[in-house]
């Protein structure tokens, strides 16, 4: 008969579940027994982290950092904001893995969860991980440099300061996502050009429209540097830079030109000066994702997308007011656009509309679409 006691569970099975423990759970069942010790102390466990730092338990971190930080590939911190114990945790996690004796570290990625306290500007969240991007240790044995870096969910101000180390230290540096949750974006066009320049193989770029320029575009253009994939820009205030010049047709239409797969992302935030989002808008883009979010009538967006982004468009999401217009221009939309594949409307359309928008398109996979008035927030429905 088949032994199925726990002794004979496989090691990559173990660090499976070992993966998924908090820290502190992690520690506990590593201590069960032999076979459980010896897999949390495989590398393979700490190849790729999600660090928490909800509590003071997660104290332990540091600990697990010291004894096998080097072998982190991906760190993936989450923090807990609202309390100043998580931030200090989280700041000393991020000051010991940039002094590292030996660096494997391929992709970070840092997230705020909680409220923002009042007043909270997060200097020393900036300056650790200012630390993180700056050169190494002298002694540090650097085998891999950052290839993937997501800031994009942290409610501070970014400065060049931050950037300009990142860009010097990781060369190989792939995907980069500086659309911070603050209204305040200080990382001018110059730094964002000496990114581009010298990370010749970045291919998915996501940032606020504050950082583009004239310059930026047509680097990106360079035949010399890797195909850019993805390109996300999020307008979220009236900056104080020309509109026009940044979005000449004749810098999107070379920009096309060389990168050929290129998906653009247009996000339209809540403090967007609506009579800016149609200068903003041209036919050259190859707009894959398209989001407005400042509450004003969109008609004229919907019939743009309509003759101009049917193509290429696979996210629509609209915070926008009612009206039979619009139901009938979504219907067109709907109708001519193969590559649709979300569709979010924020606010009351005809019963006879949704019901044949999922008609035409039965292959949507996230919507959300409502033909009576519900309580905000309306969650998006997955089909």
């Amino acid at each position: 008969m088949e032994d199925k006691s726990w002794e004979n569970i496989t090691d990559h099975i173990i660090i499976h579940i070992l993966s998924y423990l908090p820290v502190h759970h992690r520690h506990n069942a590593g201590a069960a027994c032999r076979s459980w010790n010896r897999a949390f102390n495989s590398p393979l466990l700490w190849r790729h982290v999600r660090a928490t730092f909800h509590s003071e338990k997660d104290v332990r971190w540091l600990g697990c950092l010291q004894r096998y930080g080097t072998h982190f590939r991906t760190v993936h911190i989450d923090c807990n904001q609202e309390d100043v114990v998580n931030r200090r945790i989280t700041c000393d996690f991020i000051n010991e893995l940039a002094r590292l004796p030996e660096r494997r570290l391929k992709r970070f990625i840092v997230i705020f969860s909680g409220m923002n306290p009042y007043f909270y500007a997060g200097q020393e969240m900036h300056e650790a991980i200012e630390d993180l991007f700056g050169p190494p240790p002298t002694k540090c044995n650097v085998i891999s440099t950052l290839e993937h870096v997501d800031l994009g969910k942290l409610s501070i101000a970014y400065s060049d300061k931050l950037f300009l180390p990142l860009a010097e230290n990781n060369p190989n540096l792939r995907f980069l996502n500086i659309q911070n949750a603050s209204l305040v974006c200080k990382v001018s066009s110059d730094c964002l050009l000496k990114i581009i320049t010298t990370c010749t193989k970045l291919i998915d770029l996501r940032v606020h429209y504050y950082s583009l320029s004239e310059e930026v575009l047509t680097a990106l253009a360079d035949k010399d540097r890797t195909p850019l994939q993805h390109l996300s820009v999020c307008c979220q205030k009236d900056d104080k830079m020309g509109f026009a010049k940044v979005w000449e047709s004749e810098f999107w239409k070379a920009l096309t030109e060389h990168n050929r797969a290129l998906r653009v992302s247009l996000i339209f935030g809540d403090y967007c000066p609506t009579l800016r989002i149609p200068k903003l808008l041209k036919p050259e883009i190859p707009v894959s994702v398209l989001r407005v979010e400042n509450w004003h009538p969109l008609l004229y967006l919907v019939r743009f997308c309509c003759e101009h982004y049917y193509r290429t468009i696979e996210v629509l999401v609209l915070h926008t007011h009612t009206s039979p217009q619009l139901d009938q221009a979504l219907l067109e939309l709907v109708t001519k656009s193969p590559r649709l594949r979300e569709l979010h409307v924020y606010c009351v359309l005809a019963k006879d509309t949704v019901t044949e928008i999922l008609k035409i398109r039965p292959g949507l996979q996230r919507i959300t679409l409502k033909s009576e008035k519900e309580p905000f927030p309306w969650e998006p429905e997955v089909l």
